[in-house]
């Protein structure tokens, strides 16, 4: 996909689809600004996804990630999709704080790894990511049909033909 095509807004239809499906994709990158202005990413697991715009994920009470966040709450994450020619870039404010009954509801025995003590760990912590912003793009064709386009492009030195969709929303 070109980066000057045009964007087209999302629609409630779509914003919603993207919810559900990156509550499916569970991993993501998630960037945030260090105090020196640099950024660090790092994988994190989605615990749920909400319509509207909501992201939720586990993290150490006491780590690194928390203190970053009280210190700077903006964010991005990026979430990939490779069989499905999928990629998404949002950006929202980050909070963290303790719940143990919202841990409980998000709770899995695959945080257990990081939290024995389970939702109720005290070093256990929720990040709460509200998304204003982002961007989508999804190709139309399979990875074949991608990588002949691409390369007949190469060749005739023109652009691909139907390089997909990309799609902005606010949430």
């Amino acid at each position: 996909m070109r980066n000057d095509e045009q964007k087209q807004p999302a629609s409630a239809e779509e914003r919603a689809a993207l919810w559900k499906r990156l509550g499916d994709l569970k991993f993501a990158m998630l960037t945030t600004p260090e105090a020196d202005g640099t950024l660090t990413a790092r994988p994190m697991t989605t615990q749920q996804a909400e319509d509207g715009g909501i992201l939720w994920f586990f993290l150490a009470a006491d780590g690194h990630l928390a203190r970053t966040i009280a210190r700077n709450p903006r964010v991005s994450l990026t979430y990939t999709d490779n069989g499905d020619n999928f990629y998404a870039a949002l950006s929202g404010n980050a909070e963290c704080f303790k719940d143990v009954s919202k841990a409980r509801e998000l709770w899995n025995t695959m945080a257990g790894a990081w939290f024995p003590g389970g939702p109720e760990d005290p070093g256990l912590a929720l990040l709460r990511i509200d998304v204003e912003q982002g961007d989508t793009w999804e190709a139309k064709s399979g990875k074949l049909v991608q990588f002949l386009s691409i390369a007949k492009a190469a060749v005739t030195r023109t652009p691909p033909d139907d390089p997909g969709s990309h799609r902005h929303f606010v949430a």
